[in-house]
C-alpha cells in the first residue's frame, strides 16, 4: 500500500483538501502536537522515502557523480540513517535567524515557529554529531565560500575514495542479484 493510502487510513479524511490532495498544514499541526502521531507518521512515510534515495544515490553513482547531497532535515532525529553516510553538513545559524526565516518562508505565527523548532533535536546536538557544519548566519557570500571549500574537500577526501569502492561493490552485487532474478523467472 502506497505510503499516501496507509497516512489517509491512518489520520482519516480530515487530513485532505476539498480537491482530495494532503492537508500538508492540517497534518503538521496534528504531528507536531502529539509525538506519538509525528512517530507514526515517520514509520509510514520513511520506508518509501529510504527506498527512494538510496535508488537516486545508485543512479546518480552509475552517472559518474562524485558525490550526492540529501537533504535529510530529520536525520539524526529519526534513524541510524547518517551512520551509512559517508558524510554529514548541518547547515546552522542563529537561534532568532531560525525563527525569523521559518516564520517567513512559512508565514506561521511566533509561537507554532517555535514549537516545530522545539520538537526537533537543538541545532548544538546537530553540530556534535555532523561531520562538517556550514555556518548561515551571515551573508550569502560567506555561505558560498564555506559551501566551496567543503565541496572540494569532499571531492578530494580518502574516506570518499574508500566510500565509492564500497558502493561500486554494493551496486555491482545488486545488479548480478538482479540479473540473477531475471534469469529464474
Amino acid at each position: 500500500m502506497p505510503a499516501f493510502k496507509k497516512i489517509l487510513a491512518h489520520f482519516g479524511p480530515e487530513i485532505l483538501q476539498e480537491d482530495g490532495q494532503l492537508n500538508r498544514e492540517r497534518l503538521g499541526q496534528i504531528i507536531f502536537s502529539d509525538k506519538k502521531q509525528r512517530k507514526v507518521l515517520n514509520s509510514l512515510t520513511h520506508p518509501a522515502i529510504h527506498r527512494h534515495m538510496v535508488w537516486q544515490v545508485i543512479k546518480l553513482f552509475c552517472q559518474g557523480h562524485k558525490y550526492t547531497i540529501l537533504d535529510i532535515p530529520l536525520l539524526f532525529e529519526t534513524s541510524n540513517l547518517h551512520k551509512y553516510l559517508h558524510s554529514t553538513v548541518v547547515v546552522s545559524c542563529e537561534e532568532e535567524t531560525q525563527l525569523e526565516r521559518l516564520i517567513a518562508r512559512n508565514h506561521y505565527e511566533e509561537d507554532e515557529a517555535r514549537n516545530r523548532i522545539q520538537v526537533q533535536m537543538p541545532l548544538s546536538k546537530k553540530i556534535e554529531l555532523a561531520d562538517h557544519i556550514i555556518e548561515n548566519s551571515g551573508d550569502l557570500q560567506f555561505t558560498k565560500e564555506q559551501v566551496l571549500v567543503l565541496h572540494q574537500r569532499l571531492c578530494t577526501s580518502y574516506k570518499r575514495f574508500i566510500f565509492m569502492v564500497v558502493l561500486g561493490i554494493l551496486v555491482l552485487l545488486y545488479a548480478v542479484f538482479f540479473i540473477r532474478n531475471m534469469l529464474t523467472i
